[in-house]
């Protein structure tokens, strides 16, 4: 139940009547589900609270009584791939430009030099 307080009074800033015994009842219902003890099913509580919130998910009372707080994850790290997107027409104009230039023809020429290099240097088996 003081677990339930601090997250109600501290965290959320919701009144404590009406609300204890559900909070109360999310700790044990982690604690059950994923065989935590009380103080770190209350830590993953707040750590839900805390994400749900980063990500813009409104932590209401329905987060809380339909479960929600189960299902909020840690979003993806950015791994500094660059996600697929179309090409607009002017970028493939300006691509197709920047082929007809002479750096690019050059560029294209050392490439197929050093491709048949390393095939004359590499068996294959």
């Amino acid at each position: 139940m003081q677990y339930a307080c601090h997250i109600l009074e501290e965290i959320l800033g919701w009144p404590l009547k009406g609300n204890q015994e559900m909070m109360a009842d999310c700790i044990k219902a982690i604690g059950k589900s994923r065989r935590l003890t009380d103080k770190k099913a209350y830590l993953y509580l707040v750590r839900a609270i805390q994400l749900a919130k980063e990500q813009g998910i409104p932590v209401n009372h329905f987060f809380f009584s339909n479960g929600e707080y189960t299902e909020v994850r840690p979003e993806p790290k950015n791994t500094g791939i660059p996600y697929f997107k179309r090409e607009t027409p002017e970028e493939r104009a300006a691509l197709e430009a920047h082929k007809q230039t002479a750096e690019y023809k050059q560029a294209l020429a050392n490439l197929a030099a050093a491709l048949e290099r390393l095939a004359g240097k590499v068996k294959m088996a």
